[in-house]
């Protein structure tokens, strides 16, 4: 329980600018898009799953990541590699340190998970917890969002 707790405090340290000692540098974004733009690609996501759910975009310019590098980044990585423990170290807690580091936030009606747009402005999914990136949730992620809140 001490290591678990002491995972999630070394994380949430990185997260808000501590070094992380390993000399890897943070991914960083390859551009960003208007609001208009990324609203219209969330709201055709909400579409696609039947969803009514909230989206909140705190910025004007959205940022987008190349696929390809948030698939090898070490933020991924080093978040997956936390150890899991229900109710202290879980679902929430893996995607609020993805999204600091530089993952959006999704709940749906049974997860919390991360995703990000890519360089083509497509939609990826991110499960936090293994680092798995896919273009469609698995059943046990949910059917439906609840909210999405972006970077």
């Amino acid at each position: 329980m001490k290591k678990a707790i002491g995972e999630i405090l070394v994380a949430i340290g990185r997260a808000l600018g501590g070094g992380t000692g390993s000399g890897e540098e943070g991914i960083e974004p390859c551009g960003t898009i208007d609001i208009n733009t990324a609203s219209s690609i969330l709201l055709d996501k909400l579409e696609e799953m039947g969803s009514e759910g909230e989206i909140y975009l705190p910025d004007a310019e959205i940022k987008v990541y190349y696929r390809d590098e948030v698939e090898s980044c070490f933020e991924l990585k080093e978040v997956a590699a936390i150890t899991y423990v229900a109710e202290v170290s879980d679902c929430d807690d893996f995607a609020a340190m993805l999204y600091g580091k530089f993952a959006s936030l999704c709940w749906t009606n049974l997860h919390s998970l991360s995703f990000f747009l890519d360089e083509d402005y497509t939609f990826w999914w991110i499960e936090p917890q293994t680092g798995n990136i896919s273009r469609t949730l698995e059943g046990w992620q949910g059917s439906a969002i609840r909210f999405l809140l972006m970077r």
